[in-house]
């Protein structure tokens, strides 16, 4: 069985964590990260979107800007224990607070999550100024 066989993991599969730090000029950067706790192999592909919530659960609105480089193959393939790690930034917020959770959406399912670190960018900017990259496997 090659790595495009492995099924893309679900939600019940993986641990995500979630890290923000202050950035430059009062952004946020930080990792989203993917541990596999299945007992086979799982794989993760593209680029993790993430909603960003507000104090009461609701979506804030702040859109995930998708940029379009090519990665072939775009997934990574995690054994038991395995983890890969995708860096994430957010530029600017000018609306309601956000509460410090998040939903993550990956091919295999939806994740809801408390990031640590700051729960929003200090700078002020538009709505549409969240990002992800692609999972990268950690040794």
């Amino acid at each position: 069985m090659g790595d495009h066989d492995v099924l893309e993991a679900t939600p019940a599969e993986l641990d995500l964590t979630l890290v923000w730090r202050r950035g430059d000029e009062g952004s946020l950067v930080g990792e989203l990260l993917a541990t596999n706790r299945a007992d086979h192999a799982v794989r993760v592909s593209s680029k993790p979107v993430l909603v960003a919530c507000g104090l009461d659960g609701a979506d804030l609105g702040v859109q995930t800007i998708v940029t379009a480089e090519l990665r072939i193959p775009g997934y990574v393939v995690l054994a038991p224990g395995e983890r890969a790690e995708a860096g994430v930034s957010w530029g600017g917020w000018d609306g309601p607070p956000c509460s410090g959770e998040f939903l993550v959406g990956l091919p295999g399912g939806r994740v809801r999550l408390t990031a640590s670190g700051p729960r929003q960018p200090e700078s002020r900017g538009p709505a549409t100024n969240l990002w992800s990259s692609w999972f990268e496997r950690v040794d």
